[in-house]
C-alpha cells in the first residue's frame, strides 16, 4: 500500500491584474480574521499592501465614528421597539460586535450591569430599566448633566427614570447620527474584505464577444501550431515541464 500524502491542499486565486497566483493558506481563518480587524486576513495571507490599505481604510473610519458618538454609537438592542438596525451593519467588523453583544447581554442579564461596569459598546437605558448601584454610579459620572434623580432606589437595585438615549442624542446632536454611518459603512465595506480573504480577489466576468473571441484566437494558433508541425516532418515540438 503506497503512503499517503499528509500535505494539507493549497487554496489559490489568480491576480486580476497579472495573472499571478494568490497563496490564501487557510481562507476560512483568514475570513475569520478580516472580520474581527479589517485587513487581518490579508496580513496572514501576506498580501501586505493590500492588507494595510484596508486596515488604515476602515479602522480609520471606524475610529472616527465613535470618536464622533463618544463611543456610544455602536451597540446592539434588541427590544421591542428599540431595535438597534444599525448594529446589523456596524457587525460587519467582529472588534466591536463582540464586545457589543456581550455587554448587552451582560446589562439585560442577572448582574444588571455590563463588564467592567463601562458604558462603552453598552445599549443605551431606558426608563424603568433595573441596574446595579455600582453601574448607576458610573452612568452619573459618565454624563456630567444627569441629576441623582436619573435613579431611584429600588433594592438590591437602582431605577432608571430617564431614557438615556434621548440625553445621547441631546448632548452630541448631528454628531451622533454621523458617528453612526461612519461605523455601519466602516463594518458594511468590511464584508468585503471579508470575501476578498475567503476567495481572492473579484475577477470581472468575461462577456460573451471576449469569450468567442479568445475561443477564436486558440484554434488559429491550435492550427498554427499543426501547420509548423506538419512541415518539419510531423513531429510536435518538445514542451519543457
Amino acid at each position: 500500500m503506497g503512503r499517503q500524502d499528509s500535505t494539507p491542499p493549497r487554496f489559490v486565486a489568480i491576480s486580476p491584474d497579472d495573472g499571478s497566483t494568490i497563496d490564501l493558506r487557510n481562507p476560512a481563518l483568514a475570513a475569520a480574521l478580516s472580520w474581527l480587524v479589517p485587513g487581518l486576513g490579508q496580513l496572514y495571507q501576506r498580501r501586505t499592501t493590500k492588507g494595510g490599505l484596508f486596515m488604515g481604510g476602515l479602522l480609520t473610519a471606524l475610529i472616527v465614528g465613535l470618536w464622533l458618538g463618544d463611543g456610544r454609537v455602536v451597540y446592539a438592542s434588541w427590544r421591542p421597539g428599540e431595535t438597534r438596525l444599525a448594529f446589523l451593519g456596524q457587525a460587519g467588523i467582529g472588534a466591536v460586535a463582540v464586545p457589543a453583544i456581550l455587554q448587552s447581554m451582560r446589562l439585560s442579564g442577572a448582574a444588571r450591569q455590563p463588564y467592567l461596569t463601562s458604558s462603552w459598546f453598552a445599549p443605551p437605558l431606558r426608563q424603568g430599566q433595573f441596574v446595579s448601584a455600582a453601574y448607576a454610579e458610573s452612568v452619573l459620572a459618565a454624563e456630567p448633566s444627569l441629576e441623582r434623580k436619573a435613579f431611584v432606589d429600588r433594592p438590591p437595585f437602582k431605577q432608571c427614570t430617564i431614557d438615556q438615549l434621548s440625553v445621547w442624542h441631546e448632548r452630541l446632536g448631528r454628531s451622533f447620527d454621523i458617528g453612526t454611518l461612519y461605523t455601519v459603512l466602516a463594518g458594511m465595506l468590511n464584508l468585503l474584505v471579508v470575501y476578498d480573504a475567503w476567495a481572492g480577489p473579484l475577477r470581472e466576468a468575461p462577456d460573451a464577444k471576449s469569450r468567442q473571441a479568445k475561443k477564436q484566437a486558440g484554434e488559429a494558433s491550435g492550427d498554427k501550431a499543426t501547420d509548423g508541425a506538419a512541415g518539419s516532418g510531423g513531429q510536435p515540438a518538445a514542451t519543457k515541464t
